[in-house]
């Protein structure tokens, strides 16, 4: 049986190209923007899979601008009721529907404190992309399935086309990217087997780094809201100060380390997770990390900016194998909802 959340996914190389139309026309005027109000410095609100790829955003736009990106804490304004100077400051409000309330609580508060605002939502009526001062339609279709997908992945085309745009790069294409996704939906049955030896089994560590953390995070989510499965994302680097305690014969590991920056301090932790009996699970194209693996998913080459677009299908397709092959539904997990209230 085909659930929605497979056909979300397998719709992303076309629902990418649709993102990539839509914002587009939006890119020059929040460049103007940035330049007239003097804008030195970028925040980002957002919770859930949307703060997954806000992480991306925090790496990828400080590498491509300069300009710094940090996080603000919704609870700052709806619980603290705290005045933050937002002059000079854009906030960047990334929301799959735009409606939670706590969202719109910030977005209203910051913009009364001097911030310029950007929305980036798949919902054009939504109060947050009516109210911000610039919106980034993902377009991407309605999302039927409880887990975000699609919208993780259009939410970071939306803010790799964002930098570009703050670089004064109003045209850079990211077609090739979207149609490279393909290339992981085609890496499906291997996963789907993947998931066969891992759905009995609990207690998993995501391990990443630099602009893969994001990613690693999302891996992280949707194995505990799809699969009901405990786990903790860590970046590699930090998983050495404290959480190493945690590797045993016991352990289940899940890698994801694509070639690039970090190709040593991956295979030095592959062949220790190895070394120690740890079940790992790995999404590489690095040698020395597959040859360590229990289950070696082999992926395609890609750059620190293609690598969390290419890795987080792959991470959804885990999630989604894992789930199937737990009887669960993976549409409808139990006690969520699409449009979830916090403050």
């Amino acid at each position: 049986m085909t659930t929605l959340m497979q056909q979300e996914i397998f719709s992303e190389p076309s629902m990418m190209k649709r993102t990539i139309n839509a914002c587009k026309p939006v890119l020059p005027a929040i460049y103007k923007a940035f330049n007239d109000k003097g804008i030195t410095n970028i925040v980002t609100m957002a919770r859930g899979t949307s703060d997954n790829a806000a992480t991306v955003f925090s790496f990828v736009c400080p590498l491509i601008t300069g300009i710094k990106v940090g996080k603000y804490h919704p609870s700052l304004t709806t619980v603290y009721d705290s005045n933050v100077d937002m002059k000079n400051t854009c906030m960047v409000i990334i929301s799959q529907s735009g409606m939670s309330k706590d969202t719109v609580a910030v977005m209203e508060k910051a913009i009364k404190n001097g911030a310029m605002t950007i929305a980036v939502t798949n919902n054009e009526d939504s109060p947050i992309a009516k109210t911000c001062d610039f919106h980034l339609f993902m377009d991407v279709e309605e999302e039927k399935s409880v887990a975000a997908t699609k919208t993780y992945i259009g939410e970071l085309f939306a803010l790799y086309m964002l930098t570009s745009a703050l670089k004064g790069d109003f045209n850079a294409s990211y077609a090739y990217l979207a149609d490279r996704i393909q290339e992981i939906l085609n890496l499906n049955p291997t996963i789907e087997s993947a998931a066969k030896n891992l759905h009995t089994l609990n207690n998993f560590i995501v391990l990443s780094r630099g602009t893969m953390l994001g990613t690693g995070d999302e891996c992280a989510l949707k194995l505990t809201e799809c699969c009901y499965l405990f786990n903790r994302s860590y970046s590699s680097a930090n998983f050495m100060h404290g959480p190493l305690s945690l590797l045993d014969e016991n352990a289940n590991v899940i890698m994801l380390a694509p070639k690039g920056n970090f190709d040593a301090e991956f295979a030095a932790m592959a062949q220790r997770i190895n070394g120690l009996g740890a079940n790992l699970t790995a999404f590489s194209n690095i040698p020395e990390v597959l040859a360590c693996a229990n289950n070696a998913i082999v992926m395609p080459d890609a750059d620190v900016f293609e690598a969390p677009v290419l890795y987080g299908t792959a991470v959804s397709l885990m999630a989604l194998n894992i789930g199937l092959a737990k009887g669960l539904n993976v549409d409808a997990p139990r006690n969520l909802n699409k449009v979830t209230i916090t403050l």
